[in-house]
């Protein structure tokens, strides 16, 4: 048949109560105009019927592993420099973001106090020396705010992944043993 569409259409079908599914093929195609009596008829009933949905992921054979709160790590993060390390169990990096963070806010805040004194004296005298030294001060203090937001920012997205990645090392050393692959390599900061 020139031109002729043919469609074929994979069916699962489910064993009918008391048959085993070792007699029939489970995946049969049929074209239309080509069944015969030995194909197997399936109802409007049996189309609506789903199959169960699969797990997501295999259970462990060992056991859970332990997880953190990707959202809980972010809010400890936001609230205080360095805490969602600490959650997550990294605390160097907690200490050093932490550090940098407190640190960029307490030059932030003396740029900002410097800027205002500057710009006081420029009001007060006109002196373009001092007009000078308040837009220096004030680029200063415009730079610290980006740092110092982006620092927050990363400080935040860090602990956010750490805590997705927690158990990564405990998983994927379960999963080397259970495939029988053997390599790793590790770097923590």
């Amino acid at each position: 048949m020139s031109g002729a569409v043919f469609l074929t259409v994979l069916l699962t079908l489910q064993p009918s109560p008391g048959r085993s599914g070792a007699d029939h093929d489970p995946i049969v195609a049929v074209e239309p105009g080509q069944a015969d009596a030995d194909s197997p008829s399936v109802s409007r009933d049996s189309l609506a019927e789903a199959p169960p949905p699969l797990p997501a992921t295999a259970p462990s054979s060992s056991g859970t592993f332990a997880t953190r709160s990707p959202t809980g790590a972010l809010l400890r993060s936001a609230a205080i420099p360095g805490w969602g390390q600490f959650y997550n169990d990294r605390p160097v990096k907690g200490i050093l973001l932490g550090a940098v963070e407190l640190g960029l806010l307490a030059l932030f805040l003396k740029e900002y106090s410097v800027a205002e004194d500057a710009h006081d004296a420029f009001l007060e005298s006109g002196d373009p020396l001092d007009e000078e030294r308040w837009e220096t001060h004030r680029e200063r203090r415009l730079n610290l705010i980006w740092l110092t937001a982006a620092s927050w920012l990363y400080g935040m997205m860090d602990a956010y992944v750490d805590a997705h990645l927690y158990a990564f090392e405990e998983e994927n050393a379960e999963f080397g043993r259970e495939a029988g692959i053997g390599v790793s390599v590790l770097a923590r900061f």
